[in-house]
Parts: structure tokens; sequence; C-alpha cells
């Protein structure tokens, strides 16, 4: 059985969508960030013992832990190709992989990690608010070239859903809760997060984190 280290609404809601889909048994074990957390990740120990990284998510295989989103959704979409989340061509797989590495680095590490965690960047709490500015101008210009990428599309990779649509969504629900109005500004975005939305396996994980509720009254959701 997998155990899925996750917190609500961060980046591993992927992964967790990912378990969904496949429909096998797992246990997912919710991480509180609120507290014992610093510019550099989660520090209760418990939790450092599982990944040192300090970090969510993780899954727990056989005894062993992987990390990283991009990591984990694809061992499970190749662990289990029946559930199809990730293409067979080569050609549509190395897209996923690029979706996702771009989305894990470019737009998480630096743009999001810019704008809520400034100190990780620079030490002067001076110089904070320059970075989150930096930072919010950045995440802007990346779900600017999200939405020019998903024009005309109704799913990220081809003609079907895949592990990219499912990690896509943490960062549609980020500029959500955000209070981005993203149905007016990203409607190609909107128009697949919506198909995404409409998955049962996505439906359940909102409300097994607590976020169905606000996800499913906002305008951005329909």
């Amino acid at each position: 059985m997998y155990t899925l280290y996750y917190s609500p609404g961060r980046s591993s809601l992927g992964p967790h969508i990912a378990l969904e889909e496949i429909a096998v048994p797992y246990r997912a074990e919710r991480v509180p960030i609120d507290h014992g957390t610093s510019a550099e990740g989660i520090t209760a120990p418990e939790y450092l013992a599982i990944n040192p990284k300090g970090r969510v998510p993780a899954l727990v295989v056989a005894g062993k832990t992987l990390t990283e989103a991009l990591a984990i959704l694809t061992y499970l979409a190749r662990a289990h190709p029946e559930a199809g989340l990730l293409p067979s061509d080569a050609e549509a797989e190395a897209r996923c992989l690029e979706w996702m590495g771009w989305l894990s680095t470019t737009v998480h590490a630096i743009a999001f990690a810019q704008v809520v965690r400034p100190q990780r960047f620079v030490d002067e709490a001076k110089d904070w608010p320059a970075v989150v500015g930096k930072g919010r101008r950045n995440v802007a210009a990346a779900f600017t070239q999200i939405e020019a990428q998903l024009e005309g599309r109704n799913w990220a990779v081809g003609e079907r859903y895949s592990i990219v649509d499912a990690y896509l969504l943490f960062y549609y629900l980020s500029g959500m809760s955000a209070g981005a109005p993203m149905a007016d500004l990203y409607p190609a975005w909107s128009r697949v997060a919506a198909n995404a939305l409409a998955r049962p396996a996505v439906r359940r994980v909102l409300e097994q984190e607590g976020l169905g509720a606000a996800v499913y009254k906002s305008k951005s959701a329909s």
C-alpha cells in the first residue's frame, strides 16, 4: 500500500489526485505546515525522518520514500499504465515531462517561492518586498504562458487527460486562492481546469483535502 504525505492545497495535490485516479489502496497522511516550518521547509522532526528535504509531497513505497511531485506523478503513471495517466507515445510523454519540469522549477521553485518565501532569496527583510514584487510579475508571466499553451485545447497534452492536468490544477487553484479572476484572465486554462474538476477522482480529493466547497462556489471552477 502506498502512503502519501500531503498538505491541503499544496503541490502534493497532483500526486494525491493521481493516487485516486489509479484506484489502488493508499493511505493519505496530512502534514501540518502552519507550524513547524521555516524558510527551508517543514522542520517537524517526525516528518524530517520521512523526508529530510522538509517538503511535501512524499510517497512511501515498500518502505522507501520517493519525493518531488514530478517524480511521484511519473512513477504512479508508469507503475499503473492501465489508468492511462501518461501517454505511451514517446514525444507525448516527453511533452508531459517538459510541462512538469517547467512547472516544478521555473514556476514553483522560483516564482511562487519568491512570493511566499522571499527569505529564501535574500537575508535582509528590507529587501523582501522587492523579491515578492518580482515574484508576482514572474507568476503573472508564467500564467500568461500557460494560457497561450492551452489555447484551443481541452487537455494539456494530446487529446486526453494526463498527470500534467492534475499537476496544473494545483497552480490554477493557487491563483484562485490568491484572489486572481482566473476565468476572466485565463479562459483557455479555465476550460482545461473545468475539465479536470469534472473528474470524480479530482472531486474526491478536493473534498478529502477540504477544498471542494471553495472551488465549486467559485466562478473560476464553472
